[in-house]
């Protein structure tokens, strides 16, 4: 039907033409019968022309626009950035970290006891009247041992850990023992040494050795030797109010965790725990946009290095600030987890606010010009 209604309009027009050219040929004389026939074919062309069923509109370019409208606004409000710098200031009951380079942990700390085990050698001064003293390995038990000051009429003791240097890569654990002023200071590492020094009245005790008592008249040192794998040092500091480590302490893989384990007749429970009690997450790349997080609030991360500004010690926390470029961070646990990483969106709107405005005008603007030129309207 539609290709015979082509047909007649093809005849129609060729009458015009020639009808035209036989005006033309006449030089314009054109008599009343053939003017008339003209008007006559013309006005029928009008109507097979207004009969004719309005063309359909191509739809691939409507869906095209709107489908890239899409996924734009899918990617800008969705998708994350890979990495971001960031800055936390934590209070914490047990912080962990690596230490990336060969560095200076602790300053000189006045303690008021000190107990580490997972030793290999234990190396203790001799004092007036006493020979040294020394446990190894080899004695049938990894050797362990205690310090703590004692009293002798009005002289007290005093026990003091050097400053701790230690090597690249060294994997460090810090908590509070819920004892007071107590901390355990765990490390993982190659060829570990620990010095202690000690003068006046000490009491300590060696693994398997009753408890002994002797009197320094001078500061000695006592050499701690550590093992292959864990050592863990339990610190009581006799005043909180000396920074115990240094500040700007490089790190990476920092984590804020713990795993507890609980043993039954017959089985095993094994679970993690969050060792946050309060801190902010700060966004440097959102103008400083703080994210609060709640006691025991889980916060992991896929990659993390940057600098430990403050590590400091309080009566039952310990507050870390730190501040560097994460990946992946997220907060929850198992299939409970959603991202903490900034969205796209937000981070335009904070870095680049003009150009996103003035983006978004542009293509909004050219959405809609795209749309009526599709409808047929002009603008």
């Amino acid at each position: 039907m539609a290709h015979e209604e082509d047909r007649f309009r093809d005849l129609l027009r060729r009458q015009v033409r020639a009808a035209s050219e036989e005006a033309l040929r006449a030089d314009g004389a054109v008599s009343p019968e053939q003017l008339s026939r003209l008007e006559s074919l013309a006005r029928l062309v009008e109507i097979a022309e207004a009969a004719r069923p309005p063309a359909l509109r191509k739809r691939w370019p409507l869906a095209a626009a709107l489908g890239s409208t899409l996924l734009v606004v899918s990617m800008l409000l969705f998708a994350r950035v890979r990495e971001t710098e960031i800055e936390l200031d934590l209070a914490v009951q047990e912080a962990g970290f690596v230490l990336p380079t060969q560095q200076v942990l602790t300053e000189v700390m006045n303690l008021s006891a000190l107990g580490a085990s997972g030793l290999q050698g234990v190396h203790l001064p001799p004092s007036p009247g006493e020979s040294a003293l020394a446990l190894a390995e080899d004695s049938g038990s990894v050797p362990s041992v205690h310090l703590a000051v004692a009293t002798v009429g009005e002289r007290q003791g005093a026990i003091s850990m050097a400053a701790l240097a230690l090597p690249a890569s060294t994997r460090v654990w810090l908590r509070h023992t819920q004892a007071p002023h107590q901390y355990r200071l765990s490390l993982k590492g190659n060829a570990l040494t620990l010095r202690v020094d000690v003068r006046g009245p000490v009491r300590f005790a060696l693994y398997g050795a009753p408890l002994e008592q002797r009197d320094f008249a001078s500061p000695r040192p006592v050499l701690l030797q550590a093992a292959p794998g864990l050592v863990d040092i339990d610190l009581t500091l006799a005043d909180l109010s000396h920074a115990a480590f240094v500040p700007q302490l490089l790190a990476s893989d920092l984590f804020f965790s713990r795993i507890d384990e609980f043993h039954a007749e017959d089985q095993t429970l094994v679970r993690r725990l969050s060792t946050i009690l309060s801190g902010t997450v700060y966004f440097e790349a959102l103008n400083g946009l703080a994210y609060q997080l709640r006691p025991g609030a889980a916060l992991g991360f896929e990659r993390i290095e940057g600098l430990i500004r403050t590590l400091e010690l309080r009566e039952d926390q310990i507050v870390v600030k730190f501040r560097g470029r994460v990946r992946g961070m997220r907060t929850g646990w198992g299939g409970a987890q959603r991202s903490l990483m900034p969205t796209y969106i937000e981070w335009l709107k904070a870095r680049h606010g003009l150009y996103l405005l003035w983006g978004t005008t542009l293509y909004l603007f050219g959405l809609i010009a795209s749309l009526l030129r599709w409808w047929g309207l002009r603008l």
